[in-house]
Parts: C-alpha cells; structure tokens; sequence
C-alpha cells in the first residue's frame, strides 16, 4: 500500500520530469489531483499524510497523472476548476478559468455596492464564471450571460443551477446580435485576443482549449473592437464596459474606447503589473 505521503511525492516528481512542471507548480497540481479523488481539504491531506491509500483511489489517481503527463489540462480532467473561490464545473468547448480574470470581479466589487440593483451582461461567458460570480456578489441585480456556443452555455446552466441563482438568464448570441435592447449598467467581457500566428498557441495545453474563445481576426483586436464599438448603445448613462485584453494589447485598447466615445478610460494592472483590464464609461 502507498501512504499519502508517498503517493504525493511519486507524482511530484513525476510532473516535474515528464511535462517540464516546476516544484511549486507540481506540488499544487498533485494537491489537487489528491484531493479530488480522495475527497478530502488541503488540512485534511497533511494531517493524514502517513495514511494508506486504497487501490480504486490509487488506480483513480494514477489514470489521472496518465492523462495530465499527455497534457491535457488537468482542469478538463477533473472536469471543474476553482475561479473566485467558487467551484465551476467546466468542459473542453470552455476556457479554463485564470486567476488573472478574477481581477475584473476585484474591479466592480470595488467600485459597486454589494446591494444595488444593477444590470449586467457578461459577454462571451463560457462557462460562466464572471456573470455567475458577480451574481453571487450582488444578489439584488439582474444579469444576463451570453454566448455563441450551445454547448458553452449549456456548461454555464450547469454552473447556474450548482450554486443555486434566481437572479441571472442565459441567452445565446453572436456579441450583440441578440442582446435585448434593455440599458445595462455594466457590460462585461473576457473574448478572444489571441492572433491565429501566435506562438503561445504551439503550447500543448492550449490545443484542448476552445479556438473560437482563444482567436481573433485582425491580429487578435477584431471581437475586441465590436464589442467597444457596439457597446455604447447598451450602455446606460453613466455605465461601465470592462474589458479583459492581451498583454500587449494595451495601448491600442485605450484608443479605441476613446474612438468610441468612452470617458473615464481606465487600465489595470494584473499580479504580474501588466496592463490586462481596460474600462471606459459612456455619458449618453
């Protein structure tokens, strides 16, 4: 038999010889593969560490490292993924959820009471983790998610009906095609930026993610620029779009909000002080 322990430290080193993981990386993963088949917390991992592990649950684990050593993320393994410390299950026609989006959630928390009545549309929700997220913050507003894909929102109902909202719908919709025409207060948007020449694109991992989430047109700026230029109509006065962006996106992004009329531009800086937030109000 193979104590907790043990069985933690194969897979670290694993990782770290077959697909190239640091340490730190290798150690995070291996506590979630752990805890997702053992069904235990972090604390509950460490103060049982000398324990045995069964064999279904050391088969288990080890199917899991089989297909994680083949690249596939471990997110589309597990079959959901922490985002603003709540759980979302997600599939491959989702992105995986990056701690750099949490930074727009940090943004409206901050900038909106928790208790008004707000409209917001996230577009390009995926599996619905921003507008599911500030419905779970502002509990008194109404929000609308959106997206292209079926089966994308067909992972974000999954999301919706899990952590058990009244106060959000689905809709499908290319961008603002079927957007009602009700005035938001915030529009919200993490869409695709990536150039279909990216090098970023040859990375593994990222052959299992969505394309159609992932590129863009015109060097990654083409839904960029509809989404400013068509935002502004479902806007209210005095209403906020935040845009997530590449990370050399920045500088292009801030024109064409001003282009569009936008006042009160503002960019935000991620963990690693790069600009990956862009937002603008419109006075109608």
């Amino acid at each position: 038999m193979k104590t907790i322990l043990g069985l933690q430290n194969e897979i670290i080193e694993s990782l770290k010889e077959k697909i190239k993981l640091s340490r730190r990386e290798a150690a995070l993963e291996t506590r979630f593969i752990l805890e997702h088949v053992l069904k235990m917390k972090h604390a509950s991992l460490i103060s049982n560490q000398h324990n045995n592990i069964n064999q279904k649950d050391i088969n288990n684990i080890y199917r899991i490292v089989s297909d994680r050593i083949a690249y596939k993320p471990l997110a589309y393994i597990l079959g959901e993924w922490s985002f603003y410390g709540l759980k979302f299950l997600i599939s491959t026609d989702t992105l995986i959820p990056r701690q750099d989006t949490e930074l727009i959630i940090d943004l409206i928390y901050k900038q909106f009471s928790k208790n008004q009545k707000l409209i917001i549309l996230d577009l390009g929700t995926g599996s619905g983790i921003i507008g599911i997220t500030l419905a779970k913050i502002f509990l008194n507003s109404e929000v609308l998610i959106s997206d292209i894909s079926l089966k994308a929102l067909e992972i974000s109902k999954k999301n919706i009906s899990y952590h058990n909202l009244k106060n959000i719908q689905t809709i499908q919709s290319n961008w603002m095609k079927n957007i009602p025409s009700n005035k938001f207060d915030i529009i919200v948007s993490n869409p695709p930026y990536i150039n279909e020449y990216d090098n970023h694109l040859s990375i593994p991992e990222l052959s299992y993610e969505p394309k159609i989430a992932l590129i863009s047109k015109e060097d990654g700026y083409a839904d960029i620029a509809q989404i400013i230029q068509q935002s502004p109509k479902f806007l209210k006065k005095n209403g906020v779009l935040y845009l997530e962006h590449g990370f050399d996106q920045s500088e292009k992004i801030k024109h064409l909000f001003s282009e569009n009329h936008f006042i009160n531009i503002k960019q935000y800086h991620d963990l690693n002080k790069i600009i990956r937030v862009t937002s603008g109000k419109i006075k109608h």
